[in-house]
């Protein structure tokens, strides 16, 4: 067993991200949050990212991504 394989799905995808905006050509928005779909915590995480005005990028199991925009919201 290797540590990558010990690494959350989210955590290895970020560190893609990472390596892809370094080379200009990430598909991920600037200022987002990598979030393991799959984790108890994951409503929490989107709705803390949410609030501060973050993108989401909602990392499955199998590693394949959905990203979510903040919208402005009036209260």
């Amino acid at each position: 067993m290797t540590a990558d394989s010990d690494r959350s799905p989210a955590a290895k995808v970020m560190d893609e991200a990472i390596d892809l905006a370094i080379e200009g050509r990430s598909p991920y928005p600037e200022r987002a949050a990598f979030i393991d779909a799959d984790t108890p915590s994951a409503g929490r995480d989107i709705e803390r990212a949410a609030d501060e005005g973050l993108s989401v990028v909602l990392v499955s199991v199998d590693g394949s991504t959905r990203v979510l925009k903040p919208e402005l919201a009036t209260r």
